[in-house]
């Protein structure tokens, strides 16, 4: 079968294509690789790479990569698009990682007389482009006429079928992860590789360091941390937001934006980890990707009660704290620094996911 998947080209600070990076580049090759004919369709808004129309391609892992620049984007030449894309007569187009490429699917499916099905890897009107007039009604007429609707938590499929009162079934589909990246492993051999200290107790996170991923109560509750005791220190790696700068401190580390082999190394070298976030529109309906990675690695957690976060730690209601409240923040932490509880959650892999998408697209089609 022909699949046109469209998507972004950088998310979660990554090129999706030359870092081989999460989802957008593991559903096309795991697609291929259960014999499908896939094309991506890959959107650059950066523009990064000196692109002037649509033509750049790359061939990975039998994927047809076809980059689309960000001056296409922005004249909305979706005819020069679709001349590129002629002859590959997709079966079914599948839109993920935003509103415009939820919408340009649903134009080229229509174009090609074909059934559309989009991906919502996170509430993609918490994304700042939603307020951008006609924007909102984009997303919602994208949900509402696609053949079949995919949602990374239960909570963002009970928001997508209350909201946008989809034509079609809903499924549930989680980020995976690598158990070959991310699994337990020697203690003092991560932190050396990470040149941390080797007998310190140290708790941290690593990811997108921003305000809106709950960093703020990170950083808040930090110096009441600090005082814990001597030898406790916050390691931190993952892009900054400059209007939420890392805090200056003896003891805290900031190890840079590292590759995902290394975030795996930082998580077998922490004592505790935390996964911070906001009782709000973007953290309600994401999927916790960093508990599944620090649990792969055998990492004892904190984690904001919130959304699939506190639906999938249900269990271990003394491993929560409130979203946005640095004091029980800090309750939670030092209580697991007392005597840390490990939990244990399951973890899905690629290729059993993307059978439930093969699945979804025997129906549609």
């Amino acid at each position: 079968m022909n699949i046109l998947f469209v998507c972004k080209r950088y998310y979660t600070a990554k090129d999706v294509i030359r870092d081989q990076f999460g989802r957008l580049y593991e559903i096309p090759r795991q697609l291929s690789a259960l014999g499908h004919e896939v094309t991506v369709l890959c959107l650059d808004y950066r523009g990064k790479d000196p692109v002037a129309s649509a033509g750049q391609q790359f061939d990975e892992n039998g994927v047809r990569w076809l980059v689309v620049s960000l001056r296409d984007v922005l004249r909305m030449r979706f005819r020069a698009i679709h001349k590129q894309l002629k002859g590959l007569g997709p079966d079914v187009v599948i839109g993920s990682s935003d509103i415009p490429c939820l919408w340009l699917s649903r134009l080229l499916a229509r174009r090609e007389r074909v059934p559309y099905i989009v991906d919502l890897y996170d509430n993609y009107q918490s994304f700042g482009q939603a307020r951008i007039p006609g924007f909102r009604l984009a997303l919602r007429l994208s949900i509402r006429d696609a053949r079949g609707v995919l949602a990374v938590s239960g909570p963002l499929k009970e928001k997508v079928v209350r909201d946008f009162a989809p034509k079609a079934p809903v499924v549930v589909l989680n980020n995976g992860i690598s158990r070959s990246v991310f699994c337990e492993g020697d203690r003092l051999k991560a932190r050396n590789a990470l040149g941390l200290p080797l007998e310190a107790h140290l708790i941290g996170t690593a990811g997108n360091l921003s305000a809106m991923k709950g960093l703020d109560t990170v950083y808040a509750a930090w110096p009441a941390l600090e005082s814990v005791a001597d030898d406790l220190y916050l390691v931190l790696a993952g892009k900054v937001d400059p209007e939420l700068p890392v805090p200056l401190s003896a003891r805290v580390i900031y190890l840079g934006e590292l590759a995902e082999h290394q975030v795996a190394e930082l998580f077998r070298a922490l004592d505790l980890g935390i996964i911070p976030a906001h009782d709000s529109e973007f953290g309600r309906y994401c999927f916790p990707q960093k508990l599944f990675e620090m649990v792969g690695c055998g990492l004892p957690v904190v984690a904001a009660r919130v959304g699939a976060i506190a639906e999938t730690l249900q269990a271990f209601p003394g491993l929560l704290f409130t979203p946005g409240d640095a004091d029980s923040l800090r309750w939670a932490v030092t209580s697991q620094l007392a005597g840390a509880q490990h939990v244990a959650v399951a973890v899905d892999e690629w290729p059993d996911l993307v059978k439930r998408i093969d699945q979804l697209i025997s129906q549609v089609v």
